[in-house]
């Protein structure tokens, strides 16, 4: 058999342009490999945008974060390097600037003087009324500061009264009525660890926007770098892609034309090289049951096919000799059926029996000889050899008894019934004989037709004990040859019918029927 490596002659001329001409069938947006790079770049562009959100989102928290680590940090220095006394000794409601204001005043600016960030610093004194404060010192850079002993209404800001009791800071800038800030608070305590005043420090929104526009612009410019690398992988991706499935949509093509001679022949180790040879093993199996349905399509059991097909370099003709288990079924009253119901629909019904049958028989690994209108002639244990031929014979025709009772509740509900239940006969049943024996299985006639066959004794006494059911009012009669194979669970569902003589035999035949 030839076994090309590469696509046929036909097949290439459909390559013309590059391009399989199936194909071209396609619009642009239907083809796989730009559905493909749309999806992948698609959800690989989404990822990457999530992707951008949540490190900007990251980022920008880190930074807050960062600053209000520093705002702690010096609001808390500067509380714990103050003199709590004398801030003591100046009466909460004092208006007047002294020289420890101007002290104080030059500190807080010294701090703020260090950090660019940081627009304010204050401290604030309670006052004994709820959330009402009072300004000791406020030092701003590049606005109005408060004066000594202006009051502050706290009562909507919780994070900064709870500046009293521990250092503390804001989680979102707030605004109030110097502006939206950002800022960061500690206690001032006495002696005796009475909260006398809190130390604030303000960071202006205008500073955390500036910085999360810089956050932004290294987020976008990241993002940007990363789509175009996408872009350039996902053409590199469709590229690789288009290739190998225009060849195989090609190879099809030609399988579809009948080119069964067609291989892909792709040389590649990932997934479509996979498929290339999976494809390629595909058409060697068309290409070989071809060969079996042109010359060996009057066998009726594949396996007869594939044997013979396995030796081909040997004589078709001939056979080998097999100890085997022989079944030979055929419908009573089918006269009657053939007198009464129409041709059309006697060629449904047995079709429909004749293909039943033969699916219980291929399940228990039997093999279809021949069907002579409604008998069936099978085999098991050829041209498949095994040593449990007689149990798979008599499970096969238990099942079919069974199979053709179901047959029968369709049939009367679909009406078919009504021809042969008008005659006398309530349902059909089937005449089943089986024998064990020496045959010789083999193809069997002449060079221009021939047909695989089982010849010997043990086919004529299967046709006997199917016949002998009508003396014994039975359905199903197997020989002692067959009853003695039979596991224990089987046996005991035949009884014994004592020995009887048959035609074409000068010995009685023991027999046993299904119970």
């Amino acid at each position: 058999m030839e076994h090309p490596s590469i696509l046929g002659e036909a097949a290439k001329n459909a390559m013309q342009g590059g391009e399989a001409v199936p194909l071209r069938e396609l619009r642009a947006w239907q083809r796989f490999h730009i559905r493909l790079t749309g999806l992948y770049g698609g959800a690989v562009a989404v990822s990457l945008l999530l992707i951008a959100v949540i490190f900007y989102s990251y980022s920008v928290r880190s930074e807050i974060e960062h600053l209000q680590k520093r705002l702690v940090t010096t609001v808390t220095g500067l509380a714990s390097s103050m003199n709590p006394d004398r801030i003591a000794a100046v009466p909460v409601d004092s208006t007047e600037e002294t020289p420890f204001h101007t002290e104080l005043r030059a500190r807080l600016a010294a701090t703020a003087a260090i950090d660019a960030d940081i627009q304010s610093i204050y401290v604030l004194r309670p006052t004994g009324e709820n959330g009402k404060l009072r300004f000791l010192v406020d030092f701003v850079k590049n606005d109005q500061a408060a004066t000594p002993g202006e009051e502050y209404d706290a009562t909507e800001l919780p994070i900064l009264l709870q500046g009293f009791e521990k250092p503390s800071v804001e989680n979102e800038p707030y605004r109030d009525e110097f502006g939206l800030t950002l800022s960061g608070y500690a206690p001032v305590r006495d002696s005796s660890g009475k909260s006398i005043a809190l130390v604030g420090a303000d960071v202006e929104a205008s500073r955390i926007d500036v910085m999360k526009r810089e956050v932004l612009w290294v987020t976008l410019g990241v993002f940007g770098i990363a789509v175009v690398l996408l872009g350039a992988i996902s053409i590199v991706v469709a590229h690789s892609v288009r290739q190998p499935l225009s060849r195989i949509i090609t190879a099809t093509a030609a399988i579809s034309r009948g080119e069964l001679a067609t291989r892909l022949g792709l040389e590649r180790v990932d997934e479509f090289g996979l498929m290339s040879r999976h494809f390629d093993k595909m058409a060697e199996g068309l290409q070989e049951r071809e060969f079996i349905r042109a010359t060996f399509g009057r066998y009726v059991s594949e396996d007869v096919a594939r044997q013979l097909l396995a030796r081909r370099d040997q004589p078709l003709l001939g056979g080998a000799e097999h100890v085997v288990t022989v079944l030979f079924s055929d419908l009573s009253s089918y006269s009657t059926i053939c007198e009464h119901l129409p041709p059309a629909q006697l060629m449904d019904m047995l079709n429909e029996y004749l293909g039943q049958m033969n699916m219980l028989i291929d399940e228990h690994h039997g093999c279809v000889i021949e069907f002579l209108g409604d008998a069936i002639l099978a085999v098991f244990g050829a041209p498949h050899v095994r040593g449990d031929h007689a149990p798979l014979a008599v499970r096969c025709a238990l099942a079919m008894r069974e199979r053709l009772e179901r047959l029968n509740d369709e049939w009367t509900k679909t009406g078919l019934a009504k021809c042969w239940t008008e005659q006398g006969v309530p349902q059909l049943k089937a005449r089943i004989g089986i024998h064990s024996g020496r045959v010789v299985a083999g193809s069997l006639g002449g060079a221009t037709r021939m047909k695989y066959a089982i010849i010997g004794d043990a086919v004529n006494v299967a046709a006997r004990l199917e016949t002998l059911n009508k003396d014994l009012d039975t359905n199903l009669l197997i020989s002692a040859e067959t009853f003695a194979q039979l596991p224990e669970d089987i046996a005991r569902r035949f009884v014994p019918k004592g020995r009887h003589r048959v035609k074409g035999r000068e010995q009685e035949i023991e027999v046993y029927a299904a119970s």
